[in-house]
């Protein structure tokens, strides 16, 4: 690429609104740290108001506009395949969603230098990026992050989204098991599996104290962070609570941080169970604030389950900053979760959807501070690799992977 800095254009169906908000953080750090590496970025998203574009650190942001602001409710909030599972009305925005992404798309494609696009998320990014590839004969990266491998089933989407990955020149998935669930048992090209990454420096720095400074050391904190939504299983951590024996009970607190159409259920489900006294929700907390969450709690569960609509975890970010806070880990054997927690070395398993099940796991790791700390311990050896300098590294590489294999396709290389 005779040293210049490649330039790429990420495609996204949500990015952070700003500093506080938390919709798909792991792109933005991603895209910084793959500034860090010497590659330019620019990022094509929905707006949640007007269009616009902007520099957000040395990131360029282009916000495009798909309907009035007051009816672009598509993308934000619980996520699209929430959001169209509650308002099914909103398919009907979908196409204009793509049509939007596309023509500014194009329009960035014609007025900008752009190496390589990378589209996240097989649909509909992947579909678009596959249209400008073809068009501006820019090369196209893919990559798979679990709701679009494990939902969006059928025959024809099975089809379209494996068309994409064949027409593209290389394509990622974040575990094997979300790979899988792309090909289910169909060839396709390999793919590279690039987990989505954690910064280990900032995880590891939490403050313990001032969250915990009202609460009795024989008390503990059971942490649930993530979107409140079916798929992330929070009601079945409410019900194994309340499943635990009364001295275990009467001892273990239950923070809920996060928010989603599913908090007001989650709390008539706290009170209904007999835990609400114990459990409290702290809505969504900026992402620079979890740390100290996370070091302040005793376990961190994640019950991720498979949703109504077949929505599993292809990867779950928040076991990883867990590991990187020295936090104890205790989550469901779903999709690529075992891929990250290995059952007692790096934390605990069990089988999504039993609460049952999970209120033993809980009650066993609760009275055993000692297999917490070994358990926390191996996690955080391990989660170096998953840290982003190396993950933005892996992205670099096969970047200019696909750069120069385009070059020497079009009969342009030496």
């Amino acid at each position: 690429m005779n040293d210049r800095r490649l330039t790429v254009l990420f495609l996204a169906s949500s990015y952070p609104r700003d500093v506080t908000d938390s919709a798909s953080v792991f792109l933005r750090d991603l895209a910084d740290h793959l500034e860090q590496n010497s590659v330019k970025i620019h990022v094509l998203v929905p707006a949640d108001g007007k269009a616009d574009t902007s520099v957000e650190g040395q990131v360029t942001v282009h916000r495009f506009r798909y309907l009035p602001s007051s009816r672009q409710t598509l993308a934000y909030g619980s996520g699209i395949l929430p959001n169209l599972k509650r308002t099914p009305r909103l398919w009907l925005h979908v196409p204009l969603f793509v049509m939007a992404m596309a023509v500014k798309m194009c329009r960035l494609l014609a007025t900008r230098r752009i190496d390589v696009i990378h589209a996240h998320w097989l649909l509909p990014q992947g579909l678009v990026g596959l249209m400008g590839a073809c068009l501006f004969g820019v090369p196209l990266v893919v990559s798979a992050h679990g709701s679009d491998a494990f939902a969006l089933r059928g025959r024809f989407l099975d089809r379209l989204k494996r068309r994409i990955i064949r027409r593209s020149d290389r394509w990622t998935a974040n575990t094997a098991a979300t790979a899988a669930a792309v090909a289910r048992g169909v060839k396709l090209p390999e793919p590279r599996i690039i987990p989505m990454g954690v910064d280990v420096a900032f995880f590891s720095r939490g403050d313990r104290t001032a969250l915990r400074q009202a609460i009795p050391d024989r008390e503990h904190v059971v942490l649930f962070v993530g979107r409140l939504v079916e798929n992330k299983g929070c009601r079945d951590l409410i019900e194994a609570l309340s499943l635990l024996p009364g001295e275990t009970r009467s001892r273990a607190r239950l923070w809920i941080v996060g928010d989603g159409d599913e908090r007001p259920g989650l709390k008539r489900a706290a009170r209904d169970f007999g835990v609400d006294a114990g459990t409290e929700f702290f809505g969504a907390v900026q992402h620079r604030k979890l740390a100290d969450f996370y070091a302040a709690a005793d376990l961190v569960v994640v019950p991720s389950k498979v949703g109504s609509g077949g929505e599993a975890e292809g990867q779950n970010i928040v076991v990883l900053e867990a590991f990187a806070a020295r936090a104890c880990v205790l989550a469901t054997r779903l999709g690529g979760i075992p891929s990250m927690v290995r059952d007692q070395t790096t934390g605990a398993l069990v089988e999504p959807g039993n609460p049952r099940a999970l209120s033993e796991a809980l009650e066993l790791l609760l009275n055993d501070a000692d297999l917490r700390r070994r358990l926390s311990a191996s996690a955080f050896a391990d989660v170096a690799r998953y840290d982003w300098l190396r993950v933005a590294g892996e992205f670099c590489d096969l970047y200019e992977e696909a750069a120069k294999a385009r070059i020497v396709a079009d009969g342009r290389g030496s």
